[in-house]
């Protein structure tokens, strides 16, 4: 039975997102586009490899969250998750989410956060908020 409980959960987290959640950007196509290629640029100039992942970017705002004066944040944190990369990116990644929480003045929430994302954003976890969410699952450190 728990084998099939995790089967299907892989099967349904797993996926990669399609489109995005925070219906925010979809109501103004020119600042989706300059989102969508504000996360080609950077996702182009963080990987040594030069590969970019094989879907689209999206984002859904603060995952599990309430999007509030911090919601940038949580977009530019987004960016990096959905470019993937080494360990070490995704601990830098987590850890300027946090920072960038405390300087809106939220430092406590920043702590949450950031605890929230090194425990479940793991690339190896099937949720579609994961390290690396714009590579096929599962997805390893590169």
């Amino acid at each position: 039975m728990s084998v099939f409980l995790l089967a299907a959960a892989a099967a349904l987290g797993g996926c990669t997102p399609l489109r995005h959640a925070a219906v925010f950007y979809e109501m103004d196509p020119a600042e989706l586009l300059r989102l969508e290629q504000r996360a080609l640029e950077r996702c182009a100039g963080a990987r040594a490899d030069g590969r970019l992942p094989p879907y689209a970017f999206t984002t859904d705002g603060c995952s599990a969250w309430p999007d509030g004066d911090w919601l940038e944040c949580c977009v530019e944190h987004d960016t990096a998750y959905w470019c993937g990369g080494s360990a070490r990116a995704r601990a830098e990644a987590d850890a300027t989410l946090g920072a960038c929480l405390a300087r809106r003045g939220h430092p406590v929430l920043g702590d949450l956060m950031h605890l929230g994302v090194r425990i479940g954003g793991h690339p190896w976890l099937p949720f579609p908020w994961r390290w690396g969410y714009g590579w096929d699952w599962p997805y390893p450190y590169d």
